[in-house]
């Protein structure tokens, strides 16, 4: 595409900084778009950030807050991070998340008097076989008969959903309560607090740890190459004997693994039983972590503190300055547009053409 002597170019490699500036632009972007409707909102922009920022890193409860809501957006990023390095569009981490919680809960009723290390054991390993199964059969229908996985894990955050709720209103629920949730986990199977006087828990050391392992997955072993290939280009992969069905049932297996991860972490780090409520999107979000984290688990890290900040901030910014609390959501959904669109434009590069 050529105009007035220049034309757009393809770069062959977009350099680690400009992946970084790119995210900064469109973190920028998406707050100068929000500090517009605040003002649409009669707020004063000035006073809403300030709120939101004292919310979420104005003091070290506020801090350990902010952490606590990125611990699980850490697991969701990371698990969206091994789906889109295989360009698998791994839509599903919400409701993977939720079946990581659900199994938590049946792994704790049926051996409740397990020690305290054999049951976190225990409850962890269904949460990640839950949650990489229900990742799995996306990816199976889509090896197999060419589905389209985007559909697929849409549906079935619902299809999750709905069984819970059958659940918690039925089998499942609290015989000495009226609300849709269990009864409570036993003690052997609910976190303990890193720092006292915090809600921060054992699930951001496992977070962190995962983040270490998902790292050395992509990029130091054999399978972290062929998920990245096939990422690539599917078609070349392929003709390098690297199997593409395997590739993608792994690859979803792992994202839905991680994700179940996040779900367990959560209910028993912080809510100690089941609910409908345990998630606030966190399946959804941690898209734009991965995202806005170009795809690395240190990114993913930081993104998610971002994030975390921003959804706890949110409230402060609610109470003092009258911002609807779906401000939040809503800049979250301009992040997400805004790192789309900075994502085009960091593939492309404005060069002189000189013809002959």
């Amino acid at each position: 595409m050529k105009l007035l002597g220049y034309r757009l170019e393809k770069r062959v490699e977009v350099s680690p900084l400009w992946q970084f500036l790119s995210a900064l632009l469109a973190l920028a972007i998406a707050f100068a778009v929000s500090a517009v409707l605040i003002a649409f909102a009669g707020a004063n922009v000035g006073e809403a950030f300030l709120a939101m920022a004292r919310g979420s890193v104005g003091s070290t409860s506020a801090f350990a807050e902010t952490i606590v809501q990125a611990t699980p957006l850490i697991l969701t990023g990371l698990a969206v991070t091994v789906a889109f390095r295989g360009r698998l569009w791994n839509i599903g981490a919400e409701g993977q998340f939720f079946a990581g919680a659900m199994a938590v809960f049946w792994a704790s009723a049926i051996l409740p008097n397990l020690p305290a290390l054999a049951m976190g054991m225990w409850v962890f390993s269904a949460a990640i076989l839950a949650g990489s199964i229900w990742g799995a059969i996306p990816a199976f229908l889509k090896a197999r008969f060419g589905s389209n996985e985007v559909i697929v894990t849409v549906m079935m955050n619902f299809i999750i959903h709905f069984i819970l709720s059958y659940l918690l209103s039925g089998p499942w629920q609290d015989p000495a309560s009226s609300f849709l949730q269990t009864a409570k986990f036993p003690a052997t199977a609910n976190f303990s607090r890193l720092i006292t006087g915090t809600r921060i828990h054992l699930g951001l050391g496992i977070a962190l740890v995962t983040a270490v392992v998902v790292w050395f997955l992509l990029w130091k072993t054999t399978l972290g190459y062929e998920i990245r290939a096939y990422g690539i280009n599917a078609l070349a992969s392929k003709f390098k004997g690297i199997p593409p069905m395997r590739t993608i049932i792994l690859t979803l297996a792992i994202s839905g693994a991680i994700a179940g991860l996040a779900g367990a972490s959560e209910v028993t780090g912080l809510h100690g039983r089941l609910r409908l409520d345990i998630s606030t999107g966190y399946g959804f979000t941690g898209i734009i972590v991965a995202l806005l984290g170009r795809l690395h688990p240190v990114g993913v890290i930081l993104a998610a503190i971002v994030m975390g900040a921003l959804v706890n901030g949110s409230l402060a910014m609610q109470i003092t300055s009258g911002v609807p609390i779906a401000m939040a959501f809503v800049i979250r959904g301009v992040v997400l547009v805004a790192l789309l669109t900075v994502e085009v434009l960091a593939q492309y590069r404005i060069r002189r053409h000189i013809d002959g």
